[in-house]
């Protein structure tokens, strides 16, 4: 018996209403054939021989349940196999390609890196795929970095679609990005939490108190159970909660560390009073500071979530944000706060400036902010820079459409010729000749290009929420405006692609890490990159679709 028939075997045991009702009988539990459980839901090889499931499999008509090996061996990587040329046939065509990439080591010290593809359909449909996330045995210097970069979009025949790539700010990283030629920007995100973390370091005195606090609650039993109860004496109906633990990597969860804990304040207090512990004394005065450090942060948090996303365009509002974030301190210094906190608002207003300071002028994200129908060029704090980016547009769309021109014009003569030479005086060739007066009358690409950008610009700014109170979507603006502006819609396609972060990776690896759980981390390597390929790439709507 084959592979394939083996595999078949177990993915379609059930006629085909049968499969779709115990599909959607047992969405959450198991999926006929293990293309779920292993890929999507994190449970490790061996659930197929656990007592009680077997017991659970027997209860679903017709379902012969799989063997580990079988699974390992046989379904997990036919199945691979297949979604690798499915998506390789579907991105084929595609003309930019965008990437995001990210090195991470798991607890049993393996290193992986993974790269991830944003790409804009000819539908305008921005699109996200994991092009690797794999074993990277070598030290991370940037000659070996690079090697794996273009190794992967080798593998995939794109890396002469590559139109830009995000990263962290590691410097192997960078100059390894740097070496292969490409358009690099480090991580927005990235940026932005380091800002935070060097204003946050003005009061790393109090905030390790409430870290040392936090972390008495999350390792005593005894104290947190004092905690909840402390909640439902005041409130007997509520959820009680509990305190959120900072993760160091990441700043934001500081701010959630920080926002629980004030909002907990008087049952903390309640609660550390009576315990017999040792535990730091907050002063009034710091509780005030955390109170008024969770109103400074708040605009950072809301920045980097809407700058994390990858099933929108992000990259066309980091000029936005940056503008933004910077008006929000200004703002901010204007309140009555107190000292210390006026000094990290200082603080995240100075960061920004160092480490942002010349997003405006960069072409790429100029670009990618004018293409945005939300933003145009009002967005702009230089008007300079403002003017130059349009001008550029210009240039770029000029020189596009000459490109498209003469790829018409080479089509077009190099036909095979079949067309009689005719007489000057012919109907034909005096045709041919209104024909082609009636073309050069259409205008230089860059008279065009102008003429285009100047209609695009004096259009209505696409609000930032429709009635329901939802973020619009840029690209379905375009889907609906293409045909207006034709030549800036082909643009679209290869800036609009482009990620304001490296967080799409970062993604990727809080997925590894559950699949390398404590019950698989003698899961091989190999065996984890197709998990997390299968993972991502599979359509979740694969089963419902099926006929």
């Amino acid at each position: 018996m084959t592979s394939s028939s083996q595999v078949r075997r177990y993915f379609r045991p059930l006629s085909s209403i049968q499969y779709r009702c115990h599909l959607s009988i047992l969405h959450d539990v198991i999926k006929p054939g293990s293309q779920i459980f292993p890929t999507d839901s994190y449970h490790p090889f061996s659930l197929v021989e656990e007592r009680a499931f077997k017991k659970f499999a027997r209860h679903i008509p017709g379902y012969e349940l799989p063997s580990r090996k079988t699974v390992s061996n046989i379904i997990i990587p036919t199945l691979y196999d297949q979604t690798v040329l499915r998506k390789k046939e579907e991105i084929n065509d595609i003309e930019f390609l965008s990437l995001t990439t990210d090195l991470w080591t798991s607890r049993v010290n393996d290193a992986y890196i993974a790269v991830t593809g944003h790409y804009i359909t000819k539908d305008l449909v921005l699109k996200t795929f994991l092009l690797k996330c794999a074993e990277f045995k070598d030290t991370h210097s940037s000659a070996n970095i690079q090697a794996a970069l273009l190794e992967t979009t080798n593998e995939w025949n794109v890396t002469n679609k590559i139109n830009f790539i995000v990263s962290d700010n590691a410097a192997n990283v960078k100059k390894a990005i740097a070496d292969i030629g490409w358009k690099h920007y480090g991580c927005y995100g990235h940026t932005l939490n380091l800002i935070v973390e060097d204003a946050l370091n003005l009061v790393k005195a109090s905030l390790d108190k409430v870290k040392t606090i936090v972390r008495h609650f999350k390792i005593s039993t005894a104290a947190l159970e004092k905690l909840l109860k402390a909640q439902l004496q005041e409130k007997p109906d509520i959820v009680p909660k509990r305190l959120i633990q900072e993760v160091p990597t990441r700043w934001n969860s500081t701010f959630a560390m920080l926002q629980r804990f004030v909002e907990l304040e008087n049952q903390i207090c309640a609660t550390v009073a009576i315990l017999r512990k040792d535990l730091p004394i907050l002063t009034v005065e710091e509780w005030a500071l955390f109170h008024e450090l969770c109103k400074v942060l708040k605009p950072f948090d809301e920045a980097t979530k809407a700058m994390s996303g990858e099933d929108y365009m992000t990259a066309s509002t980091i000029i936005v944000m940056t503008r933004c974030l910077r008006e929000s301190c200004n703002q901010l210094l204007l309140e009555d706060f107190n000292v210390t906190t006026n000094s990290v608002i200082t603080a995240l207003r100075t960061g920004l400036d160092k480490r942002l300071e010349g997003v405006e002028r960069s072409g790429t994200f100029s670009i990618c902010t004018i293409l945005d129908p939300r933003y145009k060029i009002n967005v702009f704090s230089d008007t300079n820079e403002a003017a130059k980016a349009k001008k550029m547009l210009e240039e770029i769309l000029a020189s596009d459409i000459r490109r498209r021109r003469h790829g018409e014009n080479q089509q077009s003569t190099s036909t095979p010729a079949s067309i009689p030479v005719r007489d000057k005086f012919s109907p034909w060739s005096i045709l041919n000749n209104i024909v082609g007066s009636q073309q050069q009358q259409v205008g230089t690409p860059l008279s065009c290009a102008i003429k285009e950008v100047d209609s695009y610009l004096k259009d209505n700014i696409l609000p930032m929420f429709n009635d329901s109170g939802k973020f619009n979507c840029p690209l379905q603006w375009w889907q609906h405006n293409h045909h207006i502006y034709p030549n800036l819609a082909i643009l679209v396609r290869k800036y609009g692609n482009i990620m304001a972060t490296s967080v799409p990776c970062e993604r990727i690896f809080s997925k590894t890490g559950l699949t390398i759980n404590n019950r698989r981390t003698q899961l091989k390597t190999h065996k984890v990159a197709q998990l997390m390929y299968l993972n991502v790439n599979l359509d979740p709507k694969r089963f419902l679709t099926e006929s």
